[in-house]
């Protein structure tokens, strides 16, 4: 029986399956072959890989190098022999098919999700809410309210955590007392770590704020550079780092001259500036005009 899964991607590339009897790799012995020349040549010895990303386009690298190879039998290229090939298969559609899984999870108190076997952070302020999730092989997408909330790379790590210290800011901008106690506090930017342990009270607070304000900016990288430039200009509070942080990210920009393409044209515009002579005259001769009276006296 077909799963449901595999009977769209058939439809939607449109093409039959010809199943083999399990566990009989001699009724496909060309695949079978393909797959061993990969391996001993591609992945021997068994490499050791810090990022899949980089590592897949390695090796799609060194397959697309192997088209050049000439065929064992025939002679010729395989990229011509796969050119040809080509030519007798159907064409993609337009639309790439989308594998995925949906789910729909409930945000714990702390402000996570679990799937499969890894938690991930959203916020806390999303507490007993439940969002919906789209399971991709390589990454998940969080949905609350019909909007895309977040997306993570999808762990397969056993007893996982996935978390971002800037959804916690607002939290933490209530409770500024519990910043260093926090599971994600040593995500946050180093100097700023040192910063929030040395000050406390409405002096973290305004901390906190004003480092939501950079990254709701979306300038996390200019964080430290913010502080670190107070830090030079003496002991540094929320209002000269803000004022720092501006100077980096919004510096005084002056317009450059206006090149004009042609020299403007004049046409003999003489204008009569003795109506402005009245304005200078000299008042202080002039007659005052007559006060009020006040009351049992007369006007000066």
């Amino acid at each position: 029986m077909i799963a449901d899964g595999f009977y769209r991607f058939m439809l939607h590339h449109r093409f039959k399956a010809d199943f083999c009897t399990p566990a009989k790799g001699n009724e496909k012995g060309n695949v079978e072959n393909k797959v061993g020349y990969t391996r001993r040549n591609m992945l021997v010895p068994i490499p050791v890989i810090e990022d899949f990303e980089i590592f897949n386009k390695e090796l799609l690298t060194r397959c697309d190098a192997d088209l050049e190879r000439e065929h064992y039998e025939r002679g010729t290229l395989i990229r011509e022999l796969w050119e040809e090939d080509k030519q007798q298969l159907l064409t993609l559609p337009e639309h790439e098919y989308e594998v995925f899984s949906y789910d729909s999870l409930r945000v714990d108190k702390q402000g996570f999700i679990k799937a499969d076997t890894t938690k991930y952070g959203l916020s806390p302020e999303l507490a007993g809410q439940v969002v919906q999730v789209k399971l991709y092989f390589d990454k998940i997408e969080v949905f609350y309210d019909r909007c895309l909330l977040k997306t993570f790379r999808r762990s397969y790590e056993k007893n996982g955590e996935d978390s971002d210290w800037k959804d916690y800011l607002p939290s933490l901008v209530k409770k500024p007392g519990a910043t260093e106690h926090t599971r994600f506090f040593g995500q946050m930017p180093k100097l700023w770590q040192e910063y929030l342990k040395s000050i406390k009270g409405r002096e973290r607070k305004s901390a906190l704020l004003l480092l939501s304000e950079i990254i709701k900016d979306g300038n996390e990288t200019l964080c430290d550079d913010a502080l670190e430039l107070a830090w030079e200009h003496g002991k540094p509070d929320s209002d000269n780092i803000r004022q720092c942080y501006m100077l980096i990210a919004k510096p005084e920009s002056h317009p450059k001259p206006l090149h004009l393409l042609s020299a403007p044209s004049q046409h003999g515009y003489s204008p009569d500036l003795s109506v402005y002579d009245s304005l200078t005259t000299d008042w202080s001769d002039a007659p005052h005009p007559a006060r009020p009276c006040n009351r049992g006296g007369v006007a000066k």
